[in-house]
């Protein structure tokens, strides 16, 4: 990969959220990543509340989903153009077990 060289690719998950923040992904040194698609997936059996954020913290003022209800067994996607620099990470969790998170798009060489 060159620089400037873009490649798609899952760039996180299927993962569980756990019940208190954590971190997801953190994108490489020398790289960027542009999200394609953020799917959350509920697999508990009733409704859970999800929170996400991006940058290099996970508070509020970083969050780019607060409480955002995912109805039991259900799959929300939600096309996006985030851009994420090199070591910035994604964070997140949920309100119970049982939820899922996948995300793809490119990863670029800087």
């Amino acid at each position: 990969m060159a620089v400037g060289d873009r490649t798609e690719k899952r760039l996180a998950g299927p993962t569980g959220l756990g019940t208190t923040n954590g971190t997801i992904a953190t994108v490489p040194a020398s790289r960027q990543w542009t999200t394609k698609q953020i799917v959350f997936t509920n697999t508990s059996g009733v409704e859970a509340l999800v929170y996400f954020a991006i940058g290099t913290a996970a508070t509020a003022g970083n969050r780019v989903f607060s409480a955002l209800p995912i109805a039991k067994d259900d799959t929300v996607v939600f096309d996006t153009a985030l851009v994420v620099d090199a070591a910035e990470t994604f964070q997140g969790y949920a309100d119970r077990s049982g939820v899922n998170v996948t995300i793809v798009g490119w990863e670029k060489e800087v």
